[in-house]
């Protein structure tokens, strides 16, 4: 019980700090998580983005991709998910570099999300005809947080997986 509480405790305070860091950074600083994305934007909505500072990615079709679009706040609930369903504590060096595997873990499931959130926003934002249903930014809220959910689900339907697998075996 002392381990799970100690688990528990430290992957919340991580969580929370990470989530405090992401509220107080500039766009400047988030440009290294905004970066990843840009290439495969471009690549599948044929617009060019450029780095303005202050703004984050805009192209010229009007479309930002700045601070909101960086996906911290889905990375701390996709890390969360991940350390409580898969952290095991097993000593102080493997449970260090159990807490960074899943920390890369959790970034690259994040980039994957945010890019096929923001590619599906902006194909959507492109059908005239899809305006005159729904205001393209409440679609553009309704389709991120869609896109989150289902990746979230995948993930644990993995890991669920996983569990059964194992205590079957």
């Amino acid at each position: 019980m002392k381990k799970i509480t100690f688990k528990l405790g430290f992957a919340i305070g991580l969580i929370v700090s990470v989530k405090a860091l992401y509220s107080i950074a500039s766009i400047n600083a988030l440009k290294w998580v905004l970066y990843p994305m840009i290439p495969v934007i471009e690549l599948f909505t044929n617009y060019t983005f450029e780095w303005i500072d202050t703004v984050g990615f805009s192209a010229s079709e009007g479309i930002i991709i700045e601070k909101s679009c960086a996906g911290g706040n889905f990375f701390c609930i996709c890390f969360a998910l991940l350390c409580f369903k898969l952290l095991k504590f097993q000593g102080i060096a493997k449970t260090i570099l159990h807490f960074i595997f899943l920390g890369i873990s959790s970034y690259f499931i994040m980039i994957l999300a945010n890019t096929a959130r923001i590619i599906s926003a902006i194909k959507l934002s492109d059908w005239e005809w899809t305006h005159a249903f729904i205001d393209p930014k409440t679609a553009h809220l309704a389709l991120g947080s869609i896109l989150y959910i289902f990746t979230l689900f995948i993930i644990n339907h993995f890991i669920s997986l996983k569990y059964e697998r194992a205590q079957t075996t």
